[in-house]
């Protein structure tokens, strides 16, 4: 067991949402699911960074890919999905929680710029940090200095993940607002950075690129007692690469379902959606 930040979070963040739902009020089947979805979440949070699976992955890149996949993209849809923060709510006495929200909502004055609420910026955080993390002098430094890891790496990967989907998702009965284009755009973009990235890991290379998952003995790496051999270290690199081209049916088939609802609702009935979307085609 590991007691990084991120998983001392996930440790918090399940006590206080299980606080939350005791103290709500209104406790239907939809609040029960998300509890429970925002409970699921965050153990499997813990799994990636605090558990014997995020020791195994400092030294096999197949895991070490798994854990980045969860941190990064499923961690962030369910807490988001599950409603986790607009839950947390329910922490703060009824007079204060009044107060915040009216605060934030009418008297605020301190805004976001404009910029950093659109959907592409959204879109280059989440790809910036993927991969950048994955360049060959980053990934051996942050594998090499745990600091960096824990302090860096695993939250830059959980708030891209949570900044990213914020602009896709939202969580019943609320429905995410804004241009189902740029959220496609999202979507589809991601994919083909994380498409790109896979082939080149594996196709468009004959080497390792990590030197730290060849000579993992090295200051700093608690654990690792042995080196692999480059063409094992390689073979990894490949099913690394094979887990980051996969993982996009994870994440990102479900958003588009949710997106195809979202226009399904909007224009009556898929056939609408096709007919509207065909015509825009065509007069274009």
């Amino acid at each position: 067991m590991t007691f990084s930040p991120v998983a001392v979070f996930s440790i918090i963040g399940a006590l206080l949402s299980v606080s939350a739902f005791v103290l709500r009020p209104a406790r239907n089947p939809r609040v029960k699911a998300q509890f429970g979805l925002s409970l699921l979440t965050w153990a499997l949070l813990w799994f990636a960074t605090g558990s014997q699976f995020a020791i195994d992955s400092m030294t096999n890149l197949m895991i070490h890919m798994i854990s980045h996949v969860m941190v990064m993209f499923i961690v962030p849809m369910g807490l988001i999905y599950s409603a986790t923060p607009r839950s947390l709510q329910w922490l703060v006495p009824v007079h204060l929680r009044r107060t915040i929200l009216r605060w934030y909502y009418v008297d605020r004055r301190l805004h976001l710029a404009r910029w950093m609420k659109h959907p592409v910026m959204g879109t280059l955080v989440m790809n910036t940090v993927m991969v950048a993390c994955h360049l060959s002098a980053v990934f051996d430094y942050l594998m090499i200095h745990s600091w960096a890891m824990d302090w860096v790496m695993e939250p830059a990967f959980l708030l891209s993940g949570l900044y990213f989907f914020h602009f896709i998702l939202s969580a019943p009965p609320r429905v995410r607002k804004g241009r189902i284009g740029w959220q496609l755009f999202m979507i589809a973009s991601t994919m083909l950075e994380m498409f790109i990235l896979a082939m080149a890991m594996s196709i468009f290379t004959k080497v390792a690129w990590y030197s730290v998952m060849v000579h993992p003995v090295m200051a700093g790496m608690v654990g690792m007692t042995a080196s692999v051999s480059p063409a094992t270290a390689f073979h990894q690199q490949q099913l690394g690469a094979a887990i980051l081209w996969v993982c996009g049916d994870f994440w990102a088939v479900p958003c588009l379902v949710i997106l195809i609802r979202r226009l399904v609702k909007r224009d009556g009935s898929l056939f609408a959606v096709l007919e509207s979307q065909s015509s825009r085609l065509f007069s274009a």
